[in-house]
């Protein structure tokens, strides 16, 4: 199984995109262990920083874990033993750090 986890966040420029990985790696080794994937500007909302991490151990328990930091904003979808969920910033609530607006988590069958 493969378990990854996107963030989008706000930042104020690329100077604070280092700072908000560690944190956002931080916040995250409290649940799993992490290696970052990805980073830098999304293409699509430049404003907006896309932080990719992988996430161990990869399984269902773990994604639900995630799910639960903050429970209110997620939309799930999925079938069998795959799973794809994206959490949209809502009333305030946060995931992880507040400048995180939105998210996508997918736990997977890896290819061999």
């Amino acid at each position: 199984m493969k378990l990854f986890l996107r963030l989008f966040a706000t930042c104020n420029d690329d100077s604070g995109e280092e700072k908000l990985l560690e944190r956002l790696s931080h916040e995250i080794s409290v649940f799993a262990e992490s290696v970052p994937l990805n980073q830098g500007r999304y293409w699509k909302i430049p404003e907006m920083y896309e932080f990719t991490f992988n996430l161990l151990p990869a399984n269902i328990d773990l994604f639900n874990e995630i799910i639960d930091v903050s429970s209110d904003g997620w939309v799930h979808m999925g079938s069998g033993n795959e799973y794809s969920s994206v959490w949209n910033i809502t009333d305030g609530k946060s995931l992880f750090v507040p400048e995180v607006q939105w998210a996508e988590l997918q736990l997977y069958e890896a290819s061999p």
